[in-house]
């Protein structure tokens, strides 16, 4: 009896352990798992601008290193490639081309209707999108609520907060995403940021209804909020990369520098510079090769990308991860970016999904307007007065005229400013060129942007300060030195060199910044406090963009909402025929240097020297990234 008592104590014993070894594996809690390694790939886009099709609106041909119809393509092969993916904009995606304008102004949109990237967007599975500038600057907040309201994917900005209560986010800060890796599950949060300037660069549709605090300064209050609810932080940011101090003008709209360095984050999707990292930032990195890798895609060791715009890039996080004691935790990560080539397909899907609105943007883009007895181009508008702001100028002055006239301001002297807008921000074919025949998508390419006509009253000395301000696109020269020296520098945006017509200056670019304008005259007298002037501008520029002197709300006489690009198609219109010649009332002093002077342009530029036999300017060769590089002769130019 004792025996089979034993023996079935033994098998009850038994029994227990194989059940509890049954189960064990599942019930083990948490924190006595082994580690295990996982994978999160990030992809990424930013500043697509509209630009969905393989197609160059401006210049009304195609483009098969752009668009998101092409980047779907790359998408889905990400996708069978990597186990587990997200897909995140950086914003700036619903205005900046022509289709944008067609669906704002040209042919508005109607009832419930949504901007045709958002249904690209949808079908290609986004799972967030950062608000950029241009999704509220160009059209207002009643564009972007459109876009908003059609997406199938949040739309975030942790900085863009509701002007009549500052406590109340205009949009989602951030989502807390939900999802499996391997099987495991992970809150993965995702944080969005804004350039503040779009205050400034959209007043005219954002003053009293929003706000928008620094970028850094707000990460550091939401980060943590978001860490505490995620096993992850991923910033999807619109602002680039700049070393520049934190409260600085330039670092403030392009502050991944800073959020870098704010503690939670693990990764960053970056935009708004329009440049690629990891590859553009190599200088960058060779002065801060601690902080800064440009290979591999770090930013004060935090994974980052940037992926240019217009689609031609895609963006590509890889991030290890480690799952233990029943956390996640970023064990480490780099960044690449799969460019758009030819041989990359267009995705018939989002073709399909687009196909009408693209049909009607190329009907809109080839109405004529007018014709062209001079080539309009601006391969050398950094460095000599051209035709492109010429023209442009000439269009504002004739507006100007025509608003001011029987005023109290028409005894006023009327001046005016422009600049060149495609001068090889995206490339070495990015410039403009018309010829001949005038259309709507010329005019865009002398006025990309859907700006509107700000009227500035200035004294000459404030005038001359502007001036300066705009001289700050070239280097400083340094005569004596014999190894070549590039002319211009490439950092200050092309669309801020703004050349003002009505006046005669000249240039030293021996000087350092702010001391450049030895002269600048108006009818043979020099500028003085004691002269009055109005300047047209635009809102861009009036509301401070570019960190322009003396563009304060007490200066700005009128602001309109007058679209530049839309005076230039009348005063073409008007004329039927112009011959933009450059009056040359700016120049850059003459001077000797021991060494060379360079500056690079487009590889169509070449031609264009020969064909107009321009004095000063000699070509030299073509580097490795498709860029012209022209000798400058600076008493010949």
């Amino acid at each position: 009896m004792r025996r089979q008592k034993t023996l079935l104590s033994l098998m009850t014993a038994l029994a227990v352990a194989l059940a509890l070894a049954a189960t064990g594996c599942a019930g083990t809690p948490p924190e006595t798992r082994p580690d295990t390694e996982h994978t999160l790939t990030v992809l990424t886009t930013t500043d697509l601008h509209q630009y969905i099709m393989p197609y160059d609106y401006i210049n009304d041909r195609p483009d098969e290193t752009i668009g998101l119809s092409k980047i779907y393509t790359l998408v889905e092969a990400a996708r069978q490639e990597f186990p587990n993916t997200l897909l995140f904009s950086a914003g700036d995606d619903i205005q900046g081309s022509l289709v944008g304008d067609l669906e704002a102004e040209v042919q508005p949109l109607q009832g419930d209707e949504t901007q045709a990237i958002i249904l690209a967007m949808n079908a290609m599975g986004y799972d967030a999108a950062t608000v950029g500038n241009h999704e509220l600057t160009d059209f207002g907040l009643d564009f972007f609520e459109r876009a908003q309201g059609g997406s199938e994917f949040p739309w975030l900005s942790a900085n863009i907060m509701r002007a009549d209560n500052p406590e109340e986010f205009y949009t989602d800060p951030y989502v807390i995403l939900e999802r499996e890796i391997d099987g495991i599950p992970i809150k993965i949060g995702v944080i969005g940021f804004v350039p503040p300037h779009i205050m400034d660069w959209g007043r005219r549709h954002l003053e009293g209804k929003i706000i928008a605090p620094d970028i850094a300064e707000q990460a550091r209050k939401i980060v943590p909020q978001v860490r505490e609810k995620a096993d992850i932080v991923i910033a999807v940011a619109h602002t680039g990369i700049d070393p520049a101090p934190e409260d600085s003008y330039s670092a403030r709209g392009n502050a991944a520098w800073w959020l870098a360095q704010v503690p939670g984050i693990d990764a960053m999707a970056l935009g708004h510079q329009h440049r690629r990292f990891p590859g553009d930032f190599a200088s960058l990195a060779e002065e801060h090769p601690e902080k800064i890798d440009n290979d591999r895609g770090l930013l004060h060791g935090i994974p980052s990308v940037m992926p240019g715009a217009w689609g031609r890039n895609l963006g590509v996080i890889e991030l290890n991860l480690r799952h233990s004691n029943g956390s996640w935790q970023v064990v480490s990560g780099e960044s690449h970016l799969r460019p758009i080539t030819e041989e990359v397909a267009s995705h018939p899907l989002i073709e399909e999904i687009v196909r009408e609105r693209h049909e009607q943007t190329l009907t809109y883009v080839r109405t004529p307007i007018g014709e062209t007895e001079r080539e309009i181009a601006s391969f050398f508008s950094r460095v000599k007065d051209t035709a492109v702001t010429q023209i442009v100028n000439e269009a504002q002055l004739w507006y100007a005229q025509q608003i001011f006239a029987d005023t109290e301001w028409e005894d006023i002297p009327i001046l005016s400013a422009a600049a060149p807008f495609i001068a090889g921000r995206n490339g070495p074919l990015d410039f403009t060129q018309v010829s001949q025949e005038v259309n709507i998508g010329d005019v865009t390419d002398l006025y990309v942007f859907p700006n509107t006509v700000y009227v500035a009253k200035l004294n000459g000395l404030q005038v001359r300060d502007w001036l300066e301000r705009s001289a700050e696109n070239f280097n400083q020269i340094d005569p004596a030195r014999a190894e070549p020296q590039h002319l211009v520098n490439y950092d200050f945006r092309a669309y801020n060199f703004d050349v003002i017509e009505g006046i005669e200056y000249l240039l030293d670019v021996t000087k350092p910044a702010g001391k450049r304008v030895v002269s600048a005259t108006f009818e043979g007298t020099e500028l003085a406090e004691e002269m009055i002037f109005l300047v047209i501008t635009n809102n861009y520029r009036g509301s401070g963009g570019g960190s322009f002197p003396h563009m304060t709300e007490e200066n700005i006489l009128m602001a309109t909402t007058d679209i530049n690009r839309e005076q230039i198609i009348n005063y073409i219109s008007q004329r039927q025929v112009i011959n933009p010649e450059p009056s040359r009332n700016w120049r850059i002093k003459p001077v000797e240097t021991a060494g060379p002077l360079y500056f690079s342009s487009s590889p169509r530029a070449v031609d264009y020297v020969d064909r107009h036999n321009l004095q000063g300017l000699s070509f030299v060769e073509e580097d490795s990234e498709g860029w012209a590089v022209f000798a400058v002769d600076l008493p010949r130019l």
